[in-house]
C-alpha cells in the first residue's frame, strides 16, 4: 500500500506526553483520509519513553519504534527516522506537544502547491532569553551564510517532498542539521504561522552551553559549504 504521509517524531524524555500526541496524529491524519505512518525515534531516553512508544507500536501496525543505544541528539535521531520513512511526504514534529498535530494538513496542503519544504512558524512568543536569542542567531547563520530567504521562517515543525527527503538521506556531513542541509540544495520554501501551546509536561532540553555548541558545529560544518 502506498503511504502518503510519514511523521518522525524524536523522543527524548517524553513519557507524559507520547500517548496523547501519537492519539491525535492518528485521528488528525485518519479524518483527513490519509495512508500514513507514524515513525517514534527514541533516542535513549530517561524515562519509560521507550516502552510507552513499544506499547504504541504494538497496538497499531501504522506506529513504528526505533531505539538508539546511545544518545545522539535531535538531528541526528531525526534523520535516523527519516531514513525509513516511506512516505510520499514526510513530517516531523517534537514530541512536548507544543507543536500541533492538528496542522499536518493545512502544513500539507501548502506544501502540494510546489514547495519543497514547509516549515510551520509559531505564533507565540515568551520563550526564555537565552532560547530566544539562539534562535535568532541560528536564523542568521542561515541567511548570511546559507542564503535562507529573508522573509522565511524554519522550525522542527516541517513538511517534505520526497526530493527533500532521499536528498537529505543522501547527505554525509558528520554533524546532521536537517535545515542546514535542506538550504543546501533549496531554496523553494515556504512557511505558515501555526499554533504552538506552551509545553505541558517537563522542560526544554536547551541551555546555553548546548546552543552555543550548536552554532559553532553549524559555522564548522555548513558556514563554508555553499559559498
Amino acid at each position: 500500500m502506498n503511504i502518503d504521509i510519514s511523521v518522525v517524531v524524536p523522543v527524548y524524555n517524553s513519557s507524559l506526553s507520547i500517548t496523547e500526541l501519537v492519539t491525535r496524529i492518528i485521528n488528525t491524519l485518519e479524518k483527513d483520509k490519509a495512508t500514513f505512518e507514524i515513525i517514534l525515534v527514541d533516542d535513549s531516553s530517561a524515562d519509560d519513553s521507550l516502552a510507552k512508544i513499544t506499547a504504541l507500536s504494538e497496538g497499531d501496525p501504522r506506529v513504528l519504534t526505533i531505539s538508539l543505544k546511545n544518545n545522539s541528539g535531535q538531528q541526528a535521531t531525526i534523520k535516523t527516522g527519516i531514513k525509513s520513512a516511506v512516505g510520499d511526504v514526510v513530517v516531523t514534529m517534537d514530541d512536548d506537544l507544543e507543536q500541533q498535530p492538528e496542522d499536518i494538513p493545512l502544513l500539507v496542503s501548502e506544501l502540494r502547491k510546489g514547495y519543497d519544504v514547509i516549515y510551520g512558524a509559531p505564533n507565540r512568543t515568551g520563550y526564555p532569553f537565552y532560547r530566544q536569542f539562539g534562535s535568532n542567531v541560528v536564523d542568521l547563520f542561515f541567511t548570511i551564510c546559507l542564503h535562507k530567504p529573508k522573509n522565511k521562517r524554519v522550525s522542527s515543525f516541517r513538511v517534505m517532498n520526497r526530493k527533500t527527503v532521499d536528498t537529505i538521506i543522501a547527505d554525509d556531513t558528520p554533524f546532521v542539521y536537517i535545515t542546514a542541509i535542506t538550504l543546501g540544495f533549496t531554496k523553494n520554501i515556504g512557511n505558515m504561522t501555526v499554533d504552538y501551546q506552551k509545553r505541558k509536561y517537563g522542560k526544554s532540553n536547551y541551555t546555553i552551553r548546548k546552543l552555543i555548541k550548536l552554532f559553532l558545529n553549524l559555522f564548522y560544518y555548513y558556514g563554508r559549504t555553499y559559498e
